[in-house]
């Protein structure tokens, strides 16, 4: 350590400093803190959980207070814009090398294909691209997913006899109980069943993380391989935290860490500032009765042997000492297993990218006075405000009320403002003006800027998915195996181009163009091309029979298949 306090991190395999690593997490969390409130703010301003109600209530107790709906219509629409990006892309895994053309189409087959396996893929999708546009900054993550269960497996005599020398081998966690029930039905019926172990799932997935809840970075990393730690809150609850045991953590540690838990988290909340906001919405309030908290972090050390810089992937918890699993990450060496997705580079710093809440609030804030101004006045014209004099106020106003008097006058309604329809038309440009903002063509002059702005989302959108494919890659290399690839491509090369050390340097390309979520512009863009393959195709090049389906595609994907036959 030199004088500023300054180390290199060395990994260590046996003892990892975990007094440091909390100390180190609670730090960075703590630096979080400003921009918690500002993303608490979006959430509630996405929302409106505000409400008018009180003395501070404008104009009066109980004036109206009505949802902009300015800003939640926006972001679910381009929510709904990423996700068919996602799923319609263009993916095309590219070669280094003239060489591995024929490779790299099997490598985009599989990419394809283990996309579709993904179960969890679509929903993670949307909650990263709400976490993208509500708060400015999304954060995915990549890791193996190995789960199994205990079936019962039917046994005989005969099988028995066979495996006799390697029983214990072919069926381990038997227990006492167990092989005394079997003995005795073996002898009876000659047929009994052992409890083995299945496999569920085995393959890669992907999560959406939001930063301040569920991850916690340093508050100023320029991107994400520039920082020294990574920490990942997770809540298990004691039977999932139980079943670790199976992927190598420490069982002492686990049943240290559960009897010491007391199954709540009261100070787990998205902002400090949260119970001063008054949500009464709900959006935002999580609940952990009866969970246990553990925190993951990911480390960038050096070997001392070898100086070799490694990802140190290290469990830890409050209600324990020392760690219940620590290990470096075997796969995609040297990097995190984690990609950011910021939705605007402002400057180097990704905390600064801003959400659409941060940009659109003034513009739902006018839109909402002028909402609110209108209803207020149709609440004061149906009801305006009586005049009447000082002690004689009347016992009733109504349809069919007898108000006595001595002279006519005395007893009148107030005079209410005028109705000005400049109010909707102030309402309408705000709106338009949120439109050009989040790229949405108000007019034929904007239309080509409109579209390059959600064209520049896409993209961003898409560049972070192409990060995560090469992980999810690296993470079929190193534990799928060669029968997966050969099951998927029925290729022979497959089982050793998996395995094969050049397979990593091959480069992913994902792409969507935004017209294409407009059917009327597909439907005239295929129009131009079939014109031009009629007019220019010389030498009987062009595919029309692909170009049928296209098209076909492009009006309705299931009547391709109905109406075009396999041309075998």
């Amino acid at each position: 350590m030199n004088d500023n306090g300054l180390q290199v991190q060395e990994f260590d395999s046996d003892k990892p400093d975990v007094d440091e690593l909390k100390k180190n997490f609670d730090k960075a969390k703590a630096n979080l803190s400003f921009w918690m409130d500002k993303a608490e703010q979006g959430r509630e301003c996405r929302f409106e959980t505000g409400k008018k109600i009180g003395p501070e209530a404008f104009p009066w107790d109980g004036a109206s207070d009505l949802q902009a709906s300015l800003i939640n219509p926006l972001i679910d629409g381009d929510v709904a814009l990423l996700g068919q990006s996602l799923t319609q892309a263009n993916l095309v895994a590219a070669p280094v090398e003239s060489g591995d053309i024929a490779s790299a189409k099997l490598v985009s087959e599989f990419l394809r294909w283990r996309m579709g396996s993904m179960e969890e893929l679509g929903r993670e999708a949307a909650i990263g691209a709400n976490y993208l546009l509500q708060n400015g900054l999304t954060f995915f993550g990549t890791s193996w997913k190995r789960e199994t269960t205990r079936t019962f497996q039917s046994v005989n005599l005969e099988e028995i006899a066979q495996q006799a020398p390697e029983l214990a081998i072919a069926y381990p966690k038997l227990k006492k109980g167990r092989i005394n029930r079997v003995i005795k039905e073996l002898r009876e019926d000659g047929v009994s069943e052992i409890p083995t172990e299945k496999v569920v799932e085995n393959r890669p997935c992907v999560k959406a993380y939001e930063l301040g809840r569920e991850i916690i970075v340093d508050s100023n990393v320029i991107d994400l391989e520039s920082a020294r730690a990574i920490y990942c809150i997770h809540y298990f609850s004691p039977e999932a935290l139980k079943q670790k045991v199976n992927d190598g953590w420490d069982s002492k540690w686990i049943d240290e860490v559960l009897e010491n838990s007391k199954g709540t988290y009261a100070d787990e909340s998205y902002s400090n500032n949260l119970i001063t906001y008054g949500s009464t919405s709900g959006y935002g309030v999580q609940h952990f009765d009866g969970m246990v908290r553990v925190v993951v972090a990911y480390r960038k050390e050096i070997d001392p042997m070898d100086e070799v810089p490694v990802v140190t992937q290290t469990v830890f918890a409050d209600e324990a000492e020392g760690a219940g699993y620590h290990k470096p990450v075997s796969y995609d060496e040297g990097r995190f297993p984690f990609v950011c997705i910021s939705r605007e580079s402002l400057n180097h710093r990704l905390l600064d990218s801003r959400g659409y809440p941060e940009l659109l609030k003034d513009y739902q804030l006018a839109v909402k006075t002028e909402m609110d101004a209108r209803r207020d006045r149709a609440s004061m014209s149906t009801v305006p405000p009586v005049e009447f004099q000082v002690g004689r106020k009347p016992d009733r106003i109504g349809p069919g009320s007898q108000v006595p008097v001595r002279r006519r006058g005395e007893v009148g309604f107030m005079e209410i403002p005028k109705y000005s329809p400049a109010s909707m038309e102030v309402e309408m440009q705000l709106r338009q003006l949120a439109n050009r903002v989040t790229g949405r063509a108000t007019s034929e002059l904007d239309a080509v800027e409109a579209n390059t702005i959600r064209q520049n989302l896409v993209n961003r959108w898409l560049m972070g998915w192409k990060q995560i494919l090469k992980r999810v890659w690296c993470l079929d290399r190193a534990y799928a195996g060669p029968e997966i690839w050969f099951r998927v491509t029925n290729n022979e090369r497959g089982a050793s181009l998996i395995m094969d050390e050049t397979s990593e340097v091959y480069d992913f390309n994902i792409s969507w163009n935004s017209m294409n979520a407009d059917e009327s512009k597909v439907i005239e863009k295929l129009d131009t091309v079939g014109k031009l393959m009629a007019q220019y195709d010389r030498q009987g090049q062009a595919r029309y029979d692909v170009y049928l389906r296209k098209v076909i595609e492009a009006i309705d994907p299931n009547l391709a298949n109905q109406l075009i036959a396999p041309q075998q």
